[in-house]
């Protein structure tokens, strides 16, 4: 019985922690300059709609002193990471808080322009290692 009791309410507690909303950062550049740094301004997260499945952030004229951001609570089919387009970039994440200044579309394009190489290094050191075997 008290196994029962013990199962039930880890189940409900695990159920309630994942269908609690997500947290993003909401806000503009054109309307608060702070959005482009928004945990050194001072600028707090928001409590999503229930319907909010990630955060984003969109930045137009990226290679600009001042580029346009916008960071916002979104629904809907996403891939997670950034993509871009000339001076342009979509930015989606899941987690709460995660579409702040460090998952900025520089850093993620730095790392993901990283990856490739040190995969290619990984298999090249691997297959001189095997060959002496």
């Amino acid at each position: 019985m008290n196994k029962t009791i013990f199962i039930t309410a880890l189940l409900l507690a695990v159920y309630s922690a994942s269908s609690q909303a997500l947290h993003c950062y909401v806000c503009s550049t054109d309307t608060n300059s702070g959005c482009s740094h928004p945990e050194q301004n001072g600028i707090s997260s928001t409590l999503c709609p229930d319907t909010a499945t990630h955060c984003s952030t969109y930045t137009v004229n990226l290679y600009d002193d001042f580029p346009n951001v916008v960071r916002q609570c979104k629904s809907g089919d996403y891939s997670y990471g950034c993509t871009f387009s000339y001076a342009t970039s979509t930015c989606a994440c899941d987690y709460d808080e995660c579409n702040y200044v460090d998952n900025s579309p520089i850093t993620a394009s730095a790392a993901a322009a990283k990856a490739p190489i040190l995969l290619t290094l990984f298999t090249a050191a691997c297959a001189i290692f095997l060959s002496f075997f």
